[in-house]
């Protein structure tokens, strides 16, 4: 009767295990922005299914594709971080020093989803951690050995595992900067020799990121020198970037883990402090996303990568760090930086008060609080100055062979239209045009259930505060019905069912207004088959000053003659034109009464449907000026701006 209580509470543990990454996972989502979220994701939980193909494409064409999977690395590189934390606070004597940093890997592996990987690393990083507590550090390499040699014994198969290889690797490269010379165990601690006692606590603070700089950079060179040779054998490719890249992006990574972390984890307390923290992880996930787009893609076949390079640069490596006195050449060049920094500081004097007290207090409590409260306090001012622009704007996103609007108005409204083919589009969209920390919709409108127009809002739904729901038929029988419904239930939202003559007043009391009118579909005025989802989708007419926009969604020749006898005004500066430029759409009556002055295409590049339809291009060409025909496909994101009275447009470049 054991074994299945036994396995009942494995069955247990593994759902609890998954539950919490589950919801750790939700408040990244809605902590950060796409791919900000995405590559948290990837790095805290080791989720890559929410990475956009660019995203994935970056890292692994410049060969730091092994940052994205969660291994020795990222253990190793924590491992490193705790210690030099609680270093910095209490002092490396006190029994914290190793337990914290204990505590910090393994909780890493419990959010990461205990994969074997991540398992293996903690229990080699615990090995280093046992090696230092018992006075050993000069056998921190052996020990490691011995863990890893336990793990083979059991089971044989994991040697010729690639992330066991890269795991192993990772860890002792790190662990050969560890503390393990009175140099760099110095740099990791606070000073408090003759020279180091007076000046107060800011001066010792201050003195102490010049170490920790030189440390960082040892410790990514160490990751990268253990690991590449076997990235480039195993997959048989050699991205000659990877160790310059990887240099780079290593000293954001534990800033990124631990925001990541602290965002996931705030989140489930309370949004606000999710998103502080989420502020805080942007930056280095922001950076990393950069650097890996900025950088050259430089890839050459690894294929004379073979066991005798391996084995010789393994030798070479091996034998240069453990030769005597090559580490400790090592320790006394960060050193050196460290002696320059102490004469930098004596050039501006002391700081602090603590002279002659022959300790140092440094208030960490005081100094985390101010840091969360500056934190609060520039989100909040960069909050209030990226605020509403006082115009309307309204964004056309290029998401492929679909549609996707988001207006703002010039008080801070926010409007989404439809949400593209893709589950991540408009995500990723709406998340570059809106401030990262700002997760809220007004209004979202799909204007029907056809995949292009709506996949991308099951996603938006779940992610984003969205305080209303515009529909014009139930669906019918759209393939994304039930998916949509689903999703309004798990956000607790409702549908207003909207048709034509609906009205919507975007800023109640604003002068000029902005206005949202409902042109489509038709009601009980002209009946139109239920099963004819393009003819009975919304189509919204949006008025703002003297300036106007038509979004006629996939609409054809019946909906548009409807329209057209239905007596509401269809004049708009601005069409969005029906169906991607499908030659059933955009007849010449309804576009001599909508007499557009700019019309935008929403088509993806080389789709198979043959849209813009040469046709439709010529009778557009015939009312609107062919500089001012712009296409998604050609042009990326298309946004007009209005002051109620004018028109600018901005193209995303493509």
């Amino acid at each position: 009767m054991a074994f299945p209580i036994r396995a009942g509470l494995q069955d247990s543990a593994r759902r609890g295990i998954f539950t919490f990454r589950r919801a750790l996972a939700r408040n990244l989502e809605r902590n950060l922005p796409v791919p900000q979220s995405a590559l948290a994701q990837a790095l805290l939980l080791g989720l890559r299914g929410q990475l956009p193909p660019q995203v994935k494409d970056d890292f692994r064409a410049t060969g730091t594709s092994h940052l994205l999977a969660i291994s020795g690395l990222h253990v190793g590189v924590l491992l490193l971080l705790a210690m030099g934390l609680v270093s910095l606070t209490i002092g490396r004597r006190q029994p914290l020093y190793f337990l914290v940093p204990l505590a910090v890997i393994w909780i890493y592996a419990l959010t990461s989803g205990m994969p074997a990987s991540v398992v293996r690393a903690g229990i080699m990083g615990s090995t280093v951690l046992a090696a230092l507590a018992l006075g050993r550090p000069r056998r921190v390499l052996p020990a490691l050995s011995l863990a890893a040699a336990i793990m083979v014994g059991i089971d044989p198969k994991v040697l010729g595992q690639v992330s066991f290889q890269l795991s192993f690797a990772a860890v002792a490269g790190i662990a050969l900067v560890l503390p393990t010379q009175p140099r760099l165990a110095e740099l990791l601690s606070i000073r408090t020799g003759p020279n180091h006692q007076r000046g107060g606590w800011l001066r010792i603070w201050l003195g102490r990121w010049p170490a920790g700089i030189a440390t960082t950079l040892l410790v990514s060179a160490a990751a990268t020198l253990a690991t590449w040779p076997l990235v480039a054998y195993n997959f048989q490719q050699i991205p000659w970037m990877g160790i310059p890249v990887t240099m780079l992006a290593l000293p954001a990574l534990p800033f990124a883990l631990l925001g990541s972390l602290a965002s996931a984890l705030a989140g489930l307390l309370h949004p606000a402090a999710g998103q502080l923290f989420g502020w805080m992880a942007w930056l280095p996930l922001t950076y990393m996303l950069k650097l890996v787009s900025w950088m050259p893609h430089f890839t050459t076949s690894g294929g004379w990568v073979g066991v005798p390079l391996l084995v010789g640069w393994y030798g070479a490596l091996a034998l240069g760090l453990l030769w005597p006195g090559g580490l400790p050449r090592l320790a006394h060049a960060a050193g050196s930086l460290d002696s320059l920094w102490d004469r930098v500081q004596r050039m501006f004097g002391e700081f602090g008060n603590n002279e002659g007290s022959g300790s140092v207090a440094i208030p960490w409590i005081w100094l985390g609080t101010m840091a969360v409260g500056l934190g609060a306090a520039v989100m909040l001012w960069w909050q209030v100055l990226s605020g509403p622009s006082g115009m309307l704007h309204v964004y056309f996103f290029d998401v492929g062979q679909g549609d996707s609007v988001l207006i703002v108005t010039p008080l801070g409204r926010q409007v989404l239209v439809d949400g593209g083919p893709n589950n991540e589009g408009a995500v990723e969209a709406v998340g570059e045009e809106l401030a990262f920390w700002d997760k809220s919709l007004d209004l979202v409108v799909p204007t029907h259930l056809d995949a292009d127009h709506s996949r991308g809002l099951i996603e938006v739904v779940e992610r984003y505060r969205v305080n209303g729901v515009l529909i014009g038929l139930d669906g019918g029988d759209a393939p994304l019905r039930s998916q949509w419904e689903a999703a309004l239930g798990r956000s607790g939202l409702e549908q207003v069912k909207v048709e034509n003559g609906y009205r919507i007043d975007l800023e109640p009391g604003a002068s000029p207004a902005v206005v949202l009118e409902v042109l489509n579909p038709q009601g009980q005025q002209v009946r139109l088959s239920r099963a004819d989802l393009n003819n009975n989708a919304v189509v919204l007419r949006l008025v703002y000053g003297e300036t106007s926009f038509l979004l006629a969604s996939d609409v054809e020749a019946k909906a548009e003659t409807a329209m057209s006898r239905g007596g509401t005004a269809l004049d708009s500066d601005v069409l969005k034109v029906a169906h991607h430029g499908s030659k059933t759409s955009t007849t010449d009556v309804f576009l001599d009464l909508v007499d557009p002055e700019i019309a935008v295409i929403s088509v993806g590049s080389g789709n198979s449907y043959g849209h813009p339809n040469p046709g439709v291009l010529a009778r557009l060409g015939e009312t609107v000026e062919p500089a001012n025909i712009y296409r998604t496909d050609q042009h990326g994101t298309i946004e007009v701006i209005s002051d109620g009275a004018n028109l600018w447009v901005k193209t995303g470049g493509k």
